[in-house]
């Protein structure tokens, strides 16, 4: 009865969230099902303004357990999608349970991207230059503060405020994922990094050349990439860094190809297949 009640109360969920389009999670802070999130602000030094993080806590969640934490990029589309889905298989014992953290974005227009990239492209995903009137200081190159921001700030709160045990997830997809790729050339606290159709063109494969540089090589991290066909330039330097990758025994990586998906339509494909590495991996 318990299952069926959790399966029954996602069901209903998902088919709210696909009727209202793209969700806005902080007008979802509760719901008929006890599935609410909260809300937490950081005063970024790094960044120079305040900033919101999603908290969406496992079932049953208790201080005396540990759990594992997802941090998700581009929160305000992804966070709903991927806590709940989440809840069902965790709630149902088919998986490890996660505190899912979302993180959003401000000035989407602008500061995602600056958030998210570590230089000023000069080309875009066909392999088309561009000049600085496409990636410039304004929208572009911010990535190592919102690196500090999110590795000194955001996750230091989350460990004081709640029982985690060190297993520390990124999912990201597009220039979220080139994000995650590009940390594998540093330091970073993140024991498996989702790649979903990761950015891997943006500024001609940096992702892969610091990484080729050797940085990062001995760190032991499971990496997930997801991809898709189009364009061929876009998936030859996703490919490219999936080559550069294979060189580094201390990362375990595990790749699929979508060929009927597109660059959007990936993530669910992509997140459920992860989902299902999540349940191999509790299976004895």
């Amino acid at each position: 009865m318990v299952q069926r009640a959790f399966r029954l109360c996602f069901s209903l969920l998902f088919l709210s969230l696909i009727s209202w389009g793209i969700p806005n999670g902080v007008a979802a802070q509760a719901d008929s099902c006890g599935m609410g999130f909260k809300v937490h602000k950081v005063a970024s030094k790094h960044l120079g303004e305040t900033r919101d993080f999603w908290v969406s806590l496992p079932y049953d969640y208790s201080d005396t357990n540990a759990y594992r934490v997802l941090y998700v990029l581009d929160a305000e589309w992804r966070f709903d999608l991927v806590r709940l889905l989440e809840f069902d298989q965790s709630a149902n014992g088919l998986i490890d349970p996660h505190i899912v953290v979302g993180i959003p974005h401000v000035e989407w227009e602008v500061k995602r991207q600056k958030d998210l990239s570590f230089s000023q492209s000069r080309m875009e995903y066909d392999g088309e230059p561009v000049d600085s009137t496409w990636y410039n200081v304004r929208n572009a190159g911010g990535a190592e503060a919102f690196y500090r921001y999110l590795t000194q700030e955001v996750m230091p709160q989350v460990e004081a405020l709640y029982a985690t045990n060190g297993h520390n997830s990124l999912l990201g997809h597009s220039m979220g994922g080139y994000f995650g790729g590009y940390l594998l050339s540093r330091p970073q606290p993140f024991s498996t990094l989702y790649l979903y159709d990761p950015s891997a063109w943006y500024s001609d494969g940096e992702m892969s050349r610091v990484l080729g540089n050797g940085l990062g090589s001995k760190q032991k991290v499971q990496v997930v990439v997801t991809y898709q066909p189009i364009p061929a330039f876009h998936k030859s330097k996703v490919e490219e860094f999936i080559t550069t990758v294979e060189q580094f025994e201390a990362i375990e990586l595990h790749t699929k190809m979508y060929a009927q998906e597109s660059h959007n339509s990936l993530f669910l494909p992509s997140f459920y297949w992860c989902l299902q590495l999540l349940r191999e991996e509790r299976s004895p």
